[in-house]
């Protein structure tokens, strides 16, 4: 390399010795240690000071093993940053690059954004090296700090993060406040956690996204969906509530359940297969048979379960019991095969109907 002239180059991205009144390309020891110099004075704690002090240490090495051909400058970018910096940069490093004729550069760098103009250089300048100058502990920290500025501000100003940074602490804020005024303030422990799993469970099982989807496709099964769900919420609430409260006689707990809660839980699924068939007819397919054939089964079986729970809370076994139990099983499955034949011939014919229709529109 000591046949070839090396330039050391040191850059300041944001371009903080303009600050200084410094004008760039600064060329030559001096100049540039007159530069390093005043920019320490004004900002001693800016990493760039290092990296020029850095190109000065690396120019005097090359100077004491031999290099006579070398030469040091400082470039700068812009305190616009981006790409007017790049711009600025590349223009200074061809001035450098027609001024000097290298054959290549030595770039010290203090190892935070100025790195990132290293391809610039190397495109006018072949690059020899590159040397980093940072003091003990700044790089680490620089570039963790910079990393949590900038989920910070992504946080603050993101409109899809903006809503749980600021908007979900602000919903449990205000909910702490209503407490406390109230004298509820011993829940607020409860509530958090309920808000916790709520946002879980959605963002968890995309559940925005899939309502979303369900209303667009098929809006009257969604209602019907929700509709189910709010109901067997009411229902196991209601359970819970009666649990706690016969705690010392789980029969008599059982038995109130089965007659307070058990209708819920059959209203539940009616909605719920009622809506499969009222979205079907909206779509124009009917198919129906199946979704009444469990209808019927649900309506049909719900007498002989009753008649079950309450012979086994009484602890009444005998063989009548059993034959009355078969004999309310037996017309329920019977009810619910007359009916998933009826509704499926129906079904046919429906659509046996509907396609005659369509094939004499057509002719």
């Amino acid at each position: 390399m000591d046949n070839k002239k090396i330039l050391i180059l040191a850059v300041d991205v944001d371009d903080d010795v303009s600050k200084i009144g410094v004008k760039t390309p600064v060329v030559g020891r001096e100049s540039v240690l007159d530069a390093a110099l005043k920019l320490a004075l004004t900002t001693p704690e800016d990493t760039d000071v290092n990296a020029i002090f850095g190109a000065i240490k690396q120019f005097d090495k090359l100077k004491s093993e031999g290099f006579s051909d070398i030469e040091i400058a400082l470039v700068s970018g812009s305190t616009s940053g981006g790409v007017e910096a790049d711009l600025r940069i590349r223009e200074e490093v061809s001035e450098l690059a027609q001024k000097l004729k290298p054959s290549g550069t030595i770039f010290v760098s203090d190892g935070g954004e100025d790195e990132r103009v290293i391809p610039i250089v190397q495109s006018v300048i072949p690059l020899f090296s590159v040397q980093r100058v940072t003091v003990q502990y700044s790089k680490n920290i620089e570039e963790t700090y910079r990393v949590l500025a900038s989920y910070i501000r992504k946080g603050l100003t993101e409109p899809r993060l903006v809503k749980y940074t600021l908007g979900l602490p602000g919903v449990l804020i205000l909910v702490v406040a209503i407490l406390a005024v109230f004298g509820f303030i011993k829940y607020v422990a409860y509530f958090a956690a309920f808000l916790l799993g709520i946002v879980m469970v959605f963002r968890g099982f995309s559940v925005l996204d899939v309502i979303h989807k369900s209303w667009e496709s098929d809006p009257i099964h969604l209602i019907g969906r929700i509709v189910a769900l709010i109901v067997i919420a009411a229902a196991i609430a209601t359970d819970v509530e009666i649990g706690q409260n016969y705690t010392n006689n789980v029969s008599a707990g059982v038995e109130l359940i089965v007659k307070d809660t058990f209708d819920y839980y059959v209203v539940a699924m009616v909605v719920y297969f009622s809506s499969i068939i009222a979205s079907s007819y909206m779509k124009g397919t009917y198919r129906f048979w199946k979704d009444v054939t469990a209808i019927s089964f649900i309506l049909s079986v719900r007498p002989a379960i009753f008649y079950l729970i309450n012979y086994v809370l009484n602890n009444i076994s005998s063989i009548a019991a059993v034959e009355q139990f078969l004999i309310k099983m037996f017309s329920a499955l019977i009810l619910s095969v007359s009916v998933a034949i009826l509704s499926f011939r129906l079904e046919k014919w429906v659509q046996n109907r509907l396609l005659a229709t369509a094939q004499g529109a057509t002719q």
